[in-house]
């Protein structure tokens, strides 16, 4: 468990000594934290209980200074993975602004971004894509992590150099083999397993925005 670990950290950022905040709160030991007082440090920072518990920040800092390409799915992480269709059968995909407004941010600021989806509607996404103007683009059945091996060797990087959002099994293979493995707050289980990093946000309601901020460039925009 990294409690202490975490919270030292956490408190670092804030030139606040660990046992200056225990003495603040009471406690000889972070194990005499309740629940809800957990909850609260965690709500504090903007970051979830899980992580706090399990995941270790100054680790995850590390790799996060080394990433250079972000990963999206798109149906349960751009969308809330639902699907709406017209009279006539046409698909639509309902995207978030604050996540578009990230992206669009995080390429400025020199990063790349692809999005890989196992979906059908290529005209769709890309749409979506060239609006934003990401640059990396795959819709179809190929494996993903070859899809992204092949982008890794075009931008000369490796795939610790990646970090991703992804939401369901079908993300799993690339998750385990990158950098930075996230994960919106409704993902599936083997994926919330398989990931570095929970977000606190659904996805479709902001969580690479959530991401961008928070994480990857560590400033709200």
């Amino acid at each position: 468990m990294y409690l202490k670990e975490n919270l030292a950290y956490l408190l670092q950022q804030k030139d606040v000594e660990l046992e200056e905040f225990l003495d603040r709160n009471e406690v000889e030991d972070v194990d005499e934290f309740s629940i809800d007082a957990l909850n609260e440090i965690a709500e504090h920072y903007q970051t979830t209980l899980r992580d706090l518990l399990f995941s270790s920040f100054e680790k995850n800092h590390e790799k996060l200074k080394n990433v250079k390409l972000l990963i999206l799915d798109v149906d349960g992480v751009m969308t809330d993975g639902g699907m709406y269709f017209t009279e006539n059968g046409d698909q639509i995909k309902k995207y978030n602004t604050k996540d578009g407004m990230a992206i669009m941010h995080l390429i400025k600021r020199g990063y790349q971004v692809g999005i890989i989806s196992s979906g059908f509607k290529i005209e769709m996404v890309k749409a979506r894509a060239d609006l934003l103007g990401i640059q990396h683009f795959y819709v179809g059945r190929d494996r993903k992590l070859d899809v992204l091996k092949a982008w890794c060797a075009e931008l000369n990087i490796t795939l610790d150099e990646v970090a991703m959002i992804g939401d369901d099994i079908n993300d799993l293979e690339v998750m385990e083999n990158i950098g930075i493995a996230a994960c919106p707050n409704d993902a599936v289980d083997k994926i919330k397993n398989a990931a570095n990093i929970h977000l606190r946000m659904n996805g479709g309601k902001a969580c690479v925005r959530e991401f961008i901020d928070n994480y990857l460039l560590q400033e709200a925009i």
